[in-house]
């Protein structure tokens, strides 16, 4: 095991397995694929957090992750539930608002995405 400076375990990030290595147009169409038959919310969210691509281009790759994730918990909910998500929401699009550049906008996307998963997993049915 590696020790990072100060003592404690260095921990491996989770590395992106879909599409090998570049990050050209056919990296982004087998992300959206593997997305796409992603079996369940918390599976979408981890294929996106580990390929997401830190530009303007995640925000098409969030929306696929919101499509399994809020269909979980948004009929059911309640109006406070309903409004939690949405000022979450709003939280996370500050990011790209108070700052400029696309790398912001995926940070954005991310943020959102990473909210519905949360969202679902907390108030979402079980299945």
């Amino acid at each position: 095991m590696a020790i990072a400076a100060g003592g404690a375990p260095a921990i491996a990030a989770e590395q992106c397995t879909v599409g090998g290595d570049a990050k050209g147009a056919d990296f982004v169409g087998a992300v959206t694929k593997a997305l796409d038959t992603a079996w369940s919310c918390e599976g979408a969210y981890k294929i996106f957090e580990t390929c997401q691509l830190g530009s303007s281009g995640d925000n098409a790759l969030s929306t696929i992750v919101l499509s399994k994730c809020e269909p979980r918990f948004q009929a059911r909910a309640t109006p406070a539930v309903k409004a939690a998500y949405q000022k979450a929401r709003e939280k996370c699009s500050q990011i790209a608002e108070k700052n400029q550049g696309s790398m912001y906008q995926g940070q954005a996307a991310v943020c959102v995405a990473r909210a519905s998963r949360d969202f679902a997993a907390k108030y979402g049915a079980k299945r």
